[in-house]
């Protein structure tokens, strides 16, 4: 019976990395575990396709192991545990494996050792290097961080990596290691990584298995047979998966989540459309050996018209209509055209969620569907983009944008680690950066369109600097004491009258799209005399008490109409919130604004009133029906939304977030 060898990684006069250093660089997503998984490991499988396939084949199993195959995983092939691992304690019966397969693509080719010479470099980059740069031009990932969301998925942190790719002399080699990311720790005085392998230690260096050894261990292990070209790919199997999901009546759903996962996140290669595109990735989901049903894009209540929208992409651009939205999005300085939108809208179909998790796109889409799906050249899902909700309730658009190919680079750089949003403060170079902010606010003014808002507000130029003063206003969404307008630029409005009251549904002025990420700190504590009892505060050294931090707000998303819980409708404003340790007071003052949005409105006609707040929703989902709410420390941070009685006047809201 084959046995394997277990290497564990000592520090070197140098230092190393730290193996918790791995498994953290993906950050703290806020999705599902298990959606960062399927999400990374396709766009793996993916940017590993070979050039002469037009479509991969991705397999995701999972299967429970008996007492018998528990025994042979511990005795022969992860033997000999470490510390600081946990794998002991992951071996036993019941214990779940969860492999994700691909064939079509190359497999981890060139030498096993990160010290040797040769390309291509794919084996040494996925088991031994971290943060390697990819080499492959307008792929879905970068820098190779994505592999840690294998180990983050195993209880244990533990994988096994088979592989079968071709050697320089044409032969095919399949290959085979274990392996895992522990704590640190120590062994008479000498200091480990924490990084561990199970293979063959030869000359001091952990080697996988090849050939007829590779074979055994995997037959062994259940996974998927590969030989030949047709074999050529990589199975990585995560040993004891811990990110597994149940129903609200605690029945194990994690295999129907990943189905969901997988169509929400990649039916743009799932699809034929008619633009005479063919599909390009072909999934296969097993469960014990029973088959999983994949959704059907093309079919699905709510995806359905993000696919008309990309049949559209497919095809040669075309006039709008009552239907179908069909625009470039451009930048002016510099000129460069980053892409395409095409939006679909018509009528809305009712979410009807299951009793279980859901992938981001579902959860975010649930109440109403006025979203974009941001792609770049892969054509894989980056994130779903809500835009400004419709005015009629039971219409929505669905939308598809796809960056440029000259530009791709711009938006890869934007990317946070999961690969999941484009934050344009992450790129460097500044043309690059401007990019993907004009883009943002070029598909949320068409998103305004959509849905059936004027578009009278006038855009600034992408070239300008935002003024100081219309800084100032945009934040005061969240800012309490904002009176009187801040420094502007003088803004010539010929013919129109000093005070106009605009009969038009609330949205978000330009300005305010491109502040919406800044956080607004609420009054200070201290001059609330919160925080600064004699005992506990700190004085500067100019002899003023530092007080605590003060609460924070910003907006949450664009706001959009709703219906309340009387069944009235009512506006829906999301924001954020950070209490910072403190119990917290929100208070909303609702303010009409006139001159297109410019200015809020000092004196109403005579006998107005304005519209009042009808209830707050906190993180959790709950409704409070009051004009105040207390929350927090415990409970109180993230998204909440307050609700406005429904005026035909354009709104805007006061939100502020007071120390108690």
């Amino acid at each position: 019976m084959i046995k394997l060898d277990r290497f564990s990684e000592p520090y070197n006069a140098t230092g190393g990395l730290a193996a918790v250093g791995v498994l953290n660089q993906l950050g703290r997503p806020d999705i599902e575990p298990l959606e960062v998984l399927v999400r990374e490991a396709v766009q793996n499988c993916w940017d590993a396709k070979r050039d002469d396939v037009n479509r991969i084949q991705v397999e995701i199993g999972r299967s429970v192991l008996g007492e018998e195959q528990v025994r042979t995983l511990r005795d022969t092939i992860l033997v000999d545990p470490p510390p600081g691992l946990g794998l002991d304690e992951a071996l036993e019966e019941g214990t779940q494996l969860l492999y994700v397969a691909d064939f079509g693509t190359q497999g981890l080719g060139g030498p096993t050792r990160a010290d040797r010479p040769g390309a291509p470099r794919d084996f040494v980059d996925f088991i031994r290097n971290i943060g390697q740069p990819p080499d492959k031009d307008f792929g879905g990932g970068s820098f190779g961080y994505g592999k840690a969301a294998f180990y983050i998925a195993s209880s244990a942190h533990t994988i096994v990596v088979d592989t079968l790719c071709v050697l320089d002399d044409g032969r095919y080699e399949r290959r085979l290691l274990g392996c895992a990311l522990g704590d640190n720790f120590n062994i008479d005085g000498s200091p480990y990584t924490g990084r561990h392998w199970w293979g063959r230690v030869l000359d001091g260096v952990p080697e996988p298995l090849t050939g007829a050894e590779a074979d055994a261990v995997a037959a062994e292990l259940g996974l998927p047979h590969r030989s030949g070209k047709d074999g050529m790919g990589t199975t990585v199997l995560v040993v004891s998966p811990g990110i597994g999901l149940q129903t609200t009546e605690g029945a194990d759903c994690s295999m129907q989540f990943i189905a969901d996962a997988v169509v929400w996140n990649f039916w743009p290669r799932m699809i034929d459309t008619a633009g005479g595109a063919k599909r390009s990735i072909e999934f296969r989901l097993f469960d014990n050996g029973a088959v999983v049903r994949v959704p059907d894009a093309r079919t699905h209540p709510r995806l359905r018209g993000f696919v008309e929208a990309m049949d559209r992409m497919h095809q040669d651009s075309g006039p709008d209509d009552d239907f179908m939205i069909d625009r470039p999005i451009k930048c002016l300085s510099p000129v460069r055209k980053l892409g395409r939108l095409t939006i679909q809208k018509g009528a809305l179909a009712p979410a009807d969620l299951p009793d279980r998790p859901v992938p981001r796109g579902a959860w975010d889409t649930r109440e109403s569907l006025h979203h974009v799906a941001l792609m770049r050249t892969p054509e894989i899902v980056v994130k779903y983009l809500p835009g400004a909700a419709p005015l009629a309730g039971k219409m929505g658009y669905s939308g598809v944008f796809k960056c440029d190919l000259d530009v791709d680079d711009a938006f890869k750089a934007a990317e946070p680690p999961t690969h999941d949003d484009w934050v344009h403060r992450f790129v460097q170079d500044p043309h690059h950066r401007t990019f993907v902010n004009v883009a943002y606010k070029r598909i949320l003014g068409i998103c305004r369109n959509a849905a059936g808002f004027e578009s009278s507000v006038p855009s600034p130029d992408p070239s300008e600097g935002v003024p100081l003063g219309e800084f100032a206003d945009a934040l005061a969404v969240l800012m309490p004491g904002s009176d009187g307008p801040g420094a502007r630029r003088s803004v010539r409005t010929p013919n129109q009258p000093k005070r106009k009251r605009r009969r038009r549904a609330p949205g978000r002025t330009d300005i305010e799209v491109a502040t919406s990420d800044v956080w607004v700190d609420g009054p200070d504590p201290a001059q609330n005399g919160v925080g600064t009892t004699g005992g506990d505060a700190a004085v500067s050294s100019v002899g003023r008490t530092r007080a605590s931090a003060p609460p924070q707000a910003r907006p949450g998303g664009e706001p959009g109409p709703a219906m309340g819980a009387d069944g009235a409708p009512v506006m829906r404003y999301p924001f954020d919130l950070r209490t910072r340790g403190h119990r917290v007071r929100l208070l909303a003052e609702v303010e009409i604004m006139i001159n297109d949005g410019q200015k809020p409105e000092k004196d109403p006609p005579a006998g107005y009133v304005p519209p009042r707040v009808v209830r707050w929703i906190d993180p959790a989902g709950l409704a409070h029906k009051t004009v105040e709410v207390l929350t927090g420390p415990e409970g109180g941070d993230g998204r909440w939304a307050v609700e406005i009685e429904l005026h035909d006047e354009m709104m805007r809201v006061d939100v502020t977030p007071q120390v108690t």
